[in-house]
């Protein structure tokens, strides 16, 4: 009897999926695009799950031919970079995916992906998929937004109820969230950067040196490094907190002003260090969000033991944001880091004229939170990235190298006196390898988009085509970023230098820097959906760059004496090539690199 009706059950859901799917086949057919069909939902948790594995990506890039392994890897969004542009230019820059569970309009065409970014009204982002990211609050990322969305390099796939009504909320959050992003606050990412960097090339040197003159040194691996480092400078610039590269622990004690330094035992009440319990968010990012953003809050947490350190890192960080913001309360002066500005635009922006109500707690700790997260990670990835590219492409780093020496030729020797205004602007070389970067490896391969209650206009090639009401929309930003089509036959080849005309972008202020067509180069977003902060992060990459490359050339290093030198490029370009996108495209191996110094000199 059991097994009639489990295979009762069994028929009835496959029978529903194949209606489910002629459904969605039906509404392809009539908005007119071409389709294509794939029998699991591009976020199925099982699907995905597979390519956690070493063994699926192995069979489908060994066993399958080319254009299915393509295919595949086009239908799931961990995966989906890894096909570029190659499924569309079989079936078009605009097609619909069609699965039994949801109809997806997939864009990699300039145009098209230009009309979504700069549309006032449509294609909104899919609110349900940010639900996990409200852990401390409303913040900027999770609601709904009336004239779109803002993109801060995040894209989860999760589930949360969002009224109509938070459109306002949105406007409301967005006046007082992009009050602290100015160059005050990035004159301070400057020098936190110079701080920082300067103190992990110390380490990278006693830890790591071959000689005793530290003439070179070898990273076996970087990503921990590079965490911490990107880590330090979003919690002094954001919150006021400055942690050294190398701890100095100390005796913990219960005074406030002790609350965040190194202590050798977390302060009565808490499990964690403030320093422990952000690293462990940096280690432990996907396990903080299923316990904490996804699990509904019903569940007693003594049946989740194995979830026990990250509810208790949840609560010490909650808890120590609540320390940081009610001492930013009651301070005489406030300073230009993140906590103060939103603090300062709590107590005065719109206040006195009645236009806008202050930030409430929930909603600083929101955005204080959303600000760590997005401030630190796709930098840090952006940084590993560019490190392994350069040790591939010599001619790039020589490029850079020489910017670098031309910018601060008539500058102080200790980068700790360079002034940010002056030397900024000059450090040209820096922002095309991070732009180049950010071409090849978007931290985020894939943006989306719905096209929410109302049916959305596109055009495409000349024609106009309606999406009906909830269709899903994916724009490829890995697949615009390496067609021929807008960035020549050397799309898949890293070029740090690149110069010629075009339209403006976001990130491309100077004119030596080639500015592509308008939606062909969506690192940032565009248009109303900008980086919030995207100037944060490039004076951060920029002047790491400038230090460590100033000093010190890098190239791919040896694993062991056999090593050849076409097998150190096999290996680097394998583990960039089975880089996985889950909060950011990030690469899952460690390449080692070596680091040689320069014989520098004003000659």
């Amino acid at each position: 009897m059991l097994g009639i009706i489990l295979f009762s059950l069994f028929i009835s859901y496959t029978a529903y999926l194949g209606l489910c799917f002629l459904r969605h086949r039906n509404l392809a057919r009539k908005i007119g695009l071409p389709y294509v069909s794939f029998p699991i939902s591009s976020h199925n948790i099982l699907f995905l799950s597979l390519f956690e594995t070493r063994l699926v990506p192995y069979v489908i890039n060994t066993w399958l031919s080319p254009k299915l392994a393509d295919f595949i890897y086009s239908s799931a969004f961990k995966t989906r970079w890894a096909a570029k542009d190659r499924l569309h230019r079989r079936h078009g820059g605009v097609y619909m995916l069609i699965t039994p569970s949801v109809s997806t309009c997939m864009v990699c065409d300039a145009s098209v992906a230009s009309q979504i970014c700069m549309s006032r009204h449509g294609f909104p982002k899919p609110i349900k998929q940010y639900g996990a990211l409200e852990m401390y609050g409303p913040n900027i990322v999770t609601v709904r937004c009336p004239n779109g969305f803002l993109h801060w390099h995040l894209a989860f796939r999760v589930s949360a109820n969002v009224s109509q009504s938070e459109g306002s909320q949105w406007a409301h959050l967005r006046r007082h969230t992009a009050t602290p992003f100015n160059e005050r606050n990035s004159a301070l990412v400057w020098e936190e950067t110079i701080r920082q960097t300067n103190e992990m090339v110390q380490y990278w040197e006693d830890e790591h040196s071959r000689s005793s003159s530290a003439s070179e040194f070898i990273l076996t691996g970087a990503r921990e490094d590079i965490l911490k480092f990107t880590l330090n400078i979003i919690c002094s610039v954001g919150y006021g907190v400055k942690l050294p590269f190398r701890p100095v622990l100390e005796n913990s004690t219960e005074s406030a002003e002790d609350l965040f330094k190194d202590a050798i035992t977390p302060s009565p009440g808490y499990h964690f260090t403030f320093r422990s319990a952000m690293e462990y968010l940096n280690k432990h990012i996907t396990s903080m969000f299923i316990a904490n953003g996804l699990l509904p809050k019903g569940i007693p947490r003594s049946v989740l033991p194995f979830f026990k350190k990250d509810f208790d890192a949840f609560d010490d960080i909650g808890r120590y944001l609540r320390a940081l913001v009610s001492t930013a309360e009651t301070k005489a002066t406030l300073s230009q880091n993140l906590i103060d500005g939103l603090i300062r635009s709590k107590q005065k922006i719109y206040k006195d004229q009645g236009l806008d109500p202050e930030l409430t707690d929930d909603e600083i700790l929101g955005n204080l939170f959303v600000f760590t997260i997005a401030g630190h990670e796709t930098t840090a990835v952006s940084l590993r990235f560019a490190l392994v590219l350069l040790a591939l492409n010599q001619d790039a780093q020589e490029y850079l190298y020489e910017g670098i020496r031309e910018a601060t030729y008539d500058e102080p020797h200790n980068p700790v006196e360079w002034d940010y205004r002056r030397v900024y602007p000059k450090l040209v070389s820096p922002l095309c390898v991070m732009l180049e970067t950010l071409r090849m490896y978007p931290p985020v391969a894939d943006i989306p988009r719905w096209t929410g209650d109302s049916a959305v206009n596109i055009t495409y090639q000349n024609q106009p085509y309606l999406l009906p009401p909830h269709v899903y929309v994916n724009v490829n930003a890995s697949g615009l970023h390496y067609s021929e089509e807008y960035w020549g036959p050397d799309a898949a080849v890293f070029l740090a230098k690149n110069e010629g005309g075009g339209l403006s972008g976001p990130g491309l202020e100077y004119d030596t820097i080639h500015k592509p067509v308008r939606g062909s180069y969506i690192p940032f977003s565009d248009g109303f959906r900008s980086c919030i902060g995207k100037k944060f992060a490039q004076v951060e990459f920029v002047v790491a760059m400038a230090i460590i490359f100033r000093e010190y050339r890098v190239m791919l290093a040896k694993s062991n004496e056999r090593e050849t030198g076409d097998d150190l490029r096999r290996r680097a370009e394998k583990a960039l090539g089975e880089s996985t996108a889950f909060i950011t495209l990030s690469m899952r191996d460690e390449v080692p690199l070596l680091f040689q110094k320069r014989c520098v000199s004003k000659a």
